[in-house]
């Protein structure tokens, strides 16, 4: 089945000449010509690609970006690619930490679009498939592994194996037990919910630990506790009480 594409762009040309381009291509097109009408076409169409500009007007690209952040789960998030004419380090920066999958700059070859769209689409199919081979093993083996997204792929990492995880704005840390870490452009909200189901507790606004690696509570305003690896952690003095409480039970 042909992939569905949404294109938001305000300058005309641009947009008329990649919607000629990309159903040249096969792909199911839809345009759009400022953000809100391109948040519109989103949640209606639900595309597998968005190709927008950043600079336009009522909305930009940045927070269209974050509004759908807001509105939708990483499963059904498009992959999301920005136009831009500015080549800025920082204002890339704030795009990738949203969650955007590439960026492509003006002026541009149509080629090179093409082959940043099949890039991104084949990455995401890849991902898609290997999250559907994940669905397919035993309960056992689901229940046992965490599904974290990489540079590589998709990884699938044991609970036992994780220390504890760790925010950093947009990004969060997953710390491991053989001395590495797994850095994902996601925040760690993300990942919560799963983690606590697996006898994880969260000591902090931005820590998540394994209960089976607390080593040692070292007391304090809140406290600090030492993991198996001889990593310490702070404790928040509002989470400190439930936690002794669960470590009094264990």
């Amino acid at each position: 089945m042909e992939a569905k594409i949404l294109l938001i762009e305000d300058e005309k040309n641009i947009l008329e000449t990649l919607k000629e381009v990309l159903e040249l291509s096969d792909y199911q097109v839809f345009t759009a010509t400022n953000g809100r009408e391109g948040f519109t076409a989103i949640m209606e169409e639900k595309p597998d690609l968005v190709l927008c500009d950043v600079s336009m007007p009522e909305i930009d690209g940045f927070t269209l970006l974050k509004t759908i952040n807001q509105k939708l789960d990483y499963a059904h998030r498009p992959v999301f690619l920005f136009l831009t004419a500015r080549v800025d380090a920082m204002e890339i920066r704030k795009g990738m930490n949203l969650g955007a999958d590439d960026y492509i700059l003006k002026p541009f070859e149509t080629s090179d679009v093409l082959d940043a769209i099949k890039l991104r689409l084949e990455k995401r199919q890849q991902m898609d498939a290997v999250k559907m081979e994940s669905k397919s093993e035993s309960k056992q083996s689901q229940n046992d592994k965490l599904s974290i997204p990489s540079g590589e792929g998709v990884r699938f990492e044991k609970f036992k194996n994780i220390l504890y995880c760790s925010a950093d704005r947009a990004y969060c840390n997953f710390h491991l037990i053989d001395k590495k870490s797994i850095m994902v452009s996601k925040p760690m909200k993300e990942f919560e919910e799963e983690l606590l189901k697996h006898d994880f507790f969260k000591v902090h606004k931005s820590t998540i630990v394994n209960l089976q690696h607390i080593v040692k509570y070292e007391r304090g305003a809140g406290g600090s506790l030492e993991l198996s690896d001889g990593t310490k952690v702070g404790v928040s003095t509002r989470r400190k009480d439930d936690l002794l409480d669960l470590l009094t039970e264990r």
